[in-house]
């Protein structure tokens, strides 16, 4: 046995389909007809009272005992984006719950009841860039601390460049520089990009250089940081294969 899908009645499958591909980025990925499954998996189903054999006059619209939820990465831009449909009705304004999550709810055009929050990653991630520890961050978050521990080595680790290096100590990062891993080893002070990056990535097909057996190459002697002496470049290559080994 395994589950499959949620389906929802509508009353107008066009303005149905409009909504959640203007709001939610959905498309059609099956198309019946009457019934269309979207890119999420929601399925919607015109005159399904007919199908199911319920009387037209008991179909009940304006749900509140169900939602549907959805999560975003970056919740200003759905909030900017919610502002160019004033007609979508709203349950509540936006609102940040006890678990610190940011949400709305509002009512798709058959009054379905839907939730769209940041992502619970997100909201620990925010609380890791205020200097909150893992126990913290679950204490405030509600959730297990061993959630909140993958949580951190995710966003550890996406701050971690492919060399080792933790873009999160650098000056230029969240100012000058989004992050190796961003801006794909595009970074600003080489027109040509990072040739660590070029080669880890593009010509070896490798996660990190710590997947790679020749790490510390020829290459990261080649992009030493002239502020370094000899000493302290050879204490920061083993600070970053040690980091490496970590992921």
């Amino acid at each position: 046995m395994r589950y499959c899908n949620t389906l929802i009645a509508v009353k107008n499958m066009e303005q149905s389909l409009q909504f959640y591909k203007n709001l939610f980025d959905q498309e059609v990925t099956l198309d019946l007809g009457l019934c269309k499954t979207l890119t999420c998996g929601l399925t919607l189903q015109e005159h399904f009272d007919k199908i199911a054999g319920f009387e037209a006059d008991t179909m009940m619209y304006h749900s509140n005992t169900m939602e549907l939820y959805f999560e975003t990465e970056d919740f200003e831009s759905f909030i900017a984006l919610l502002e160019q449909y004033p007609d979508v009705e709203r349950l509540h304004e936006p609102k940040t719950f006890s678990w610190l999550q940011r949400g709305i709810r509002i009512f798709d055009p058959n009054g379905h009841l839907i939730e769209v929050s940041e992502s619970m990653y997100s909201v620990a991630c925010r609380q890791f860039e205020q200097g909150r520890d893992i126990e913290e961050t679950a204490k405030l978050t509600q959730h297990p601390l061993n959630v909140v521990q993958e949580w951190f080595k995710n966003y550890r680790k996406s701050r971690i460049s492919v060399c080792g290096t933790d873009c999160n100590a650098c000056y230029c990062y969240g100012n000058m520089c989004n992050g190796c891993n961003a801006c794909e080893g595009k970074v600003f002070h080489s027109p040509e990009g990072c040739s660590i990056y070029q080669c880890v990535i593009h010509n070896k097909n490798l996660e990190n250089c710590g997947k790679c057996k020749d790490a510390p190459c020829d290459i990261w002697r080649a992009t030493r940081d002239p502020k370094y002496s000899d000493e302290e470049f050879e204490k920061n290559i083993a600070g970053r294969m040690q980091t490496l080994r970590e992921f």
